[in-house]
């Protein structure tokens, strides 16, 4: 057999991305235990033996899709950190994205799938681990910004503050990946930005239109 032909380095990435994406459409479709390698390989454009050249088994692709989302979710996170602005004006950017970055409900489906895969793989619970950290260095970056100059002034240890506005994104990510109806960006972005406000003692009107 002759060996398989040396591709360009960019055309490599392409069609290792594509096949990520494919399996995390697959993912949220079918669940990670129903994904078949030819779904994903006929998502891709490519063939079933292009997905195992690149991913030698359903587990290592499955696991790379995931690990390939969490790198896709701490680099929005980062992009959110390097923001300019106000503490209280990154703060409300970061809300107003929480819910708009992407699809919204795949992005949350695959969270929910990802939490749960991670129980039974220790690679997948370090890009669980990763993806809080990311959340709480970036939230307690900006809050502690906000007490330094004196226009944030938490009700509660700052540690709390974060802990409850990361819990209640998850709340929020667990009720579009179930399906609730009715819950819009902007009701989303109100929500966190209503109880930062409260918990940061920042004076906040909420558009009537919002929630």
């Amino acid at each position: 057999m002759s060996p398989r032909p040396q591709l360009p380095a960019e055309e490599v990435e392409a069609r290792r991305a594509a096949i990520l994406a494919s399996a995390l459409t697959e993912i949220v479709q079918r669940g990670p235990e129903a994904v078949r390698m030819k779904d994903v390989a006929a998502g891709a454009g490519v063939s079933v033996g292009t997905v195992q050249y690149y991913f030698t088994s359903r587990d290592d692709l499955l696991v790379e899709a995931f690990s390939a989302h969490s790198r896709a979710v701490i680099a929005e996170i980062a992009a959110l950190s390097a923001r300019s602005g106000t503490a209280w004006e990154r703060l409300q950017a970061t809300f107003a994205a929480v819910p708009t970055v992407g699809s919204y409900e795949q992005r949350s489906i695959v969270w929910v799938e990802l939490v749960a895969a991670a129980r039974r793989s220790p690679v997948l619970n370090d890009c669980v681990a990763e993806v809080f950290a990311g959340w709480r260095g970036h939230l307690r970056t900006v809050i502690e910004a906000g007490i330094a100059d004196g226009s944030l002034t938490p009700r509660l240890d700052p540690d709390l503050v974060v802990d409850t506005l990361i819990a209640q994104i998850d709340g929020f990510d667990l009720a579009v990946a179930a399906g609730r109806e009715g819950l819009s960006p902007g009701q989303i972005a109100a929500s966190l930005e209503s109880t930062a406000a409260a918990l940061l003692g920042v004076p906040c009107a909420v558009p009537a239109d919002s929630v």
